[in-house]
């Protein structure tokens, strides 16, 4: 049954792809332009330094002084600060990618590095405050907002979704010694590559599956569907197909969150669970960058900080502190 099912999905997706075939082009060349212009300048440095920091003992190093407070807080070895801190700065997936790099290291188990993955995989302050706050909210102060509440709430995640108990001892404390730089600086290079290689291939596929699901109409199907819920969430008919849009594809979901989109209240509110979620694209970039850990518990590690960044940031925003932003 299930096959069938399959089978079907992919012979009608075909026959979309035959009737659509310039719509899908254009999509894909509007996602090339992407990849090039923003996601792989961002994230190949980002790659190549993690691998790189990996394979000279960075993780080792962090681990004795935030060993306590990791394992604490998390049920985490301190090495997993490195992925921490990497999520906050580097954008999705790098920290997941990391998280997978200390335990292909020996460094931590397969449970804590799924555990790790799914709350260290977050957008970086660059994103968030360039794109989100100075580019639709023309402000850097909404922007800083944002990335306060995205941070708090991963955080929030990773303390709701620790593994049961931490290692009593951990695979850092054996003495490894690293091998030649040169060799370390080629591996990380060729890895970062592959890892950008995958990313831009997810992001041009749901570009096109965003593309035919606008063409047959289907996006507008759920916005109708969804219509007596817009006056609750101060959201326009606009400003729900742009959430839809952004929950497959997350940069032009957020593109269509501008002014007419709703209140500036639901915006931000749309714009901090979209961050936090990452979109389906976000979602399978982070399956090829994290190969080998549980894909289930960073789903799960997704949706949960996605709907804590959402209520955190509406919560806030009912402050008179915050009222302004």
């Amino acid at each position: 049954m299930r096959k069938s099912i399959v089978c079907a999905g992919c012979a009608l997706l075909l026959a979309l792809l035959s009737r659509y075939a310039a719509d899908c082009a254009d999509a894909v060349r509007a996602a090339l332009s992407l990849c090039l212009t923003s996601v792989l300048p961002s994230l190949f440095p980002f790659f190549a330094v993690s691998s790189l920091s990996v394979s000279c003992g960075l993780a080792q190093a962090l681990e004795r002084p935030l060993a306590p407070l990791m394992r604490r807080c998390f049920h985490l070895p301190g090495c997993g600060a490195a992925a921490l801190v990497l999520g906050f700065l580097g954008g999705y997936p790098a920290g997941a990618r990391l998280s997978a790099e200390l335990y292909r290291g020996g460094l931590c188990s397969r449970e804590e590095a799924s555990a790790l993955a799914a709350c260290c995989n977050n957008t970086g302050p660059a994103f968030l405050v360039g794109m989100c706050g100075a580019g639709l909210f023309q402000s850097t102060r909404a922007g800083l907002f944002l990335y306060a509440v995205h941070i708090g709430s991963a955080l929030l995640t990773a303390r709701l979704l620790r593994p049961p108990r931490a290692r009593t001892v951990s695979g850092a404390a054996q003495p490894v010694t690293p091998p030649p730089f040169s060799r370390c600086l080629v591996q990380a290079v060729t890895a970062a590559g592959r890892a950008c290689l995958m990313i831009s291939a997810f992001l041009l596929f749901f570009s096109v599956v965003l593309c035919l699901l606008r063409r047959v109409g289907l996006l507008d199907a759920l916005c109708a569907l969804l219509a007596p819920v817009l006056p609750a969430l101060g959201l326009s008919p606009a400003g729900m197909r742009s959430l839809l849009t952004g929950c497959l594809e997350l940069t032009q979901g957020l593109a269509g969150l501008c002014a007419a989109a709703g209140t500036r209240r639901a915006r931000l509110t749309a714009v901090s669970f979209l961050c936090a979620f990452g979109g389906l694209s976000v979602l399978f970039q982070t399956a090829a960058a994290a190969d080998g850990l549980a894909l289930s518990r960073c789903v799960r590690g997704k949706c949960v900080h996605a709907c804590l960044a959402a209520l955190l940031c509406a919560l806030l925003l009912r402050l008179p502190v915050f009222s302004q932003i």
